[in-house]
């Protein structure tokens, strides 16, 4: 979802207290770079304005903030066919047919991508993968319009549209640890996480990877959530093809399907995060780059007898005819999109870390700093390796055939 002012209001005030509380704040300089820092290459170097002198203190790591609560109705419903709705205040009706009789009236929150546009009534793609029409009255809609100019060094962090896609949800739990430790809860607290960094001003020091407080790295312009909070929990059904259209009816910068990963062929003594990039598209294979890069100095801390495959890094998947992607989240998306395997939860060591807070922060620090620098730096990424062919399958991700919008009480 969108953040709104009172989850930045909230976040502030955490870190302020988290500041004020404190026994380690140390003092630094930070300036406002034209570009930011790359993380990779000792010889880059930036023209930075005269310092400023500013407290700093690592964060509390907190519990992610739940959704923000839904929103009003849009006053004057803006120009645009696609973008993305969500359902207002008392939730909002939803037909088959254009002006036809609602079957639903969806649940206050819920998002739906914006597919078409017949005057003030909205064509939408349902998170059970079927088209319909929803009354611009009842929503709040926001126009997937995007800047011409491409990410990269120069490119305006304020104006980026991210996409952020918990794995699974609803009936599809995806993975179960030894211990019992579902997937899905895992993936949605994840993305939480990194949504609300995504969110606030940061400064992020590059040697070390901490997020810092400080003001160099703005908050992104809009964050979009595949699963929303709509009944509490967000533990809703959404389909693959739903969750790509709604990054390509946003218009989004990037695309990250957070997910935890199962089945290894071997251990290791550095993790086995693996990062699935869209075979045909250079800015994703980078941003996969970035991510791996990240999660292996995010995760390196953490002292655990890793599982991994053998061909763990950032790689590709495709089907037969060797140019398609093999995830349907990918194939259909038409933006950079990566799809994330950040640890086993089949691996006990693992599930363990996963169950703690402080690893799952950790996992979204690293989506945060691969995400700063894919969108403000030219890094090309690293840790690419050429897929082994795996016949086993992914599995669908298609809806149930019961499935259902979830409605409003």
């Amino acid at each position: 979802m969108l953040l709104t002012r009172s989850i930045l209001t909230t976040l502030a005030l955490v870190l302020v207290a988290a500041a004020c509380t404190s026994a380690q704040t140390t003092s630094t300089t930070e300036s406002p770079p034209t570009t930011l820092v790359s993380a990779t290459s000792s010889s880059s170097t930036t023209t930075q304005a005269p310092p400023t002198t500013l407290e700093v203190t690592l964060p509390t790591v907190v519990p992610a903030e739940p959704e923000p609560d839904p929103p009003a109705p849009s006053p004057d419903l803006p120009n645009g066919v696609t973008g993305v709705a969500v359902a207002a205040v008392g939730g909002a009706e939803v037909a088959e047919s254009l002006g036809g009789e609602p079957f639903v009236r969806a649940h206050q929150g819920l998002v739906f991508p914006v597919v078409g546009r017949a005057g003030h009534w909205l064509q939408v793609e349902t998170q059970c993968e079927t088209r319909a029409w929803i009354n611009g009255d009842q929503v709040a809609f926001t126009p997937g319009a995007r800047e011409i100019n491409s990410t990269g060094a120069g490119f305006d962090f304020r104006t980026a549209v991210v996409v952020l896609d918990p794995g699974h949800g609803g009936p599809n739990t995806g993975a179960v640890g030894p211990a019992g430790t579902v997937e899905k809860d895992l993936n949605l607290d994840i993305a939480r996480r990194t949504r609300d960094l995504l969110g606030t001003s940061h400064a992020v020091d590059w040697e070390t990877g901490a997020i810092l407080t400080g003001s160099s790295v703005p908050p992104v312009g809009t964050v979009w959530m595949t699963r929303t909070e709509g009944p509490p929990g967000a533990d809703i059904e959404t389909g693959l093809v739903f969750r790509a259209t709604l990054a390509n009816a946003a218009g989004a910068h990037a695309l990250v399907s957070i997910h935890n990963n199962t089945s290894p062929d071997t251990q290791s003594e550095i993790t086995g995060a693996e990062a699935y990039y869209r075979v045909m598209d250079s800015e994703s294979k980078r941003l996969g780059g970035l991510i791996v890069e990240e999660l292996r100095r995010g995760f390196g801390s953490f002292n655990v007898e890793w599982a991994t495959a053998l061909d763990a890094g950032a790689k590709y998947r495709v089907r037969s005819d060797g140019v398609t992607d093999l995830y349907g989240v990918l194939k259909d998306a038409q933006v950079p999109a990566v799809l994330v395997e950040g640890a086993y939860l089949s691996n006990p060591a693992e599930e363990q870390l996963l169950q703690t807070p402080e690893f799952r922060q950790a996992y979204a620090d690293a989506i945060y700093r691969a995400l700063v620098r894919f969108l403000s730096t030219d890094d090309p990424g690293s840790g690419f390796v050429e897929p082994i062919n795996r016949t086993a399958s992914p599995g669908s991700g298609s809806p149930q055939p019961k499935c259902t919008i979830p409605a409003q009480p």
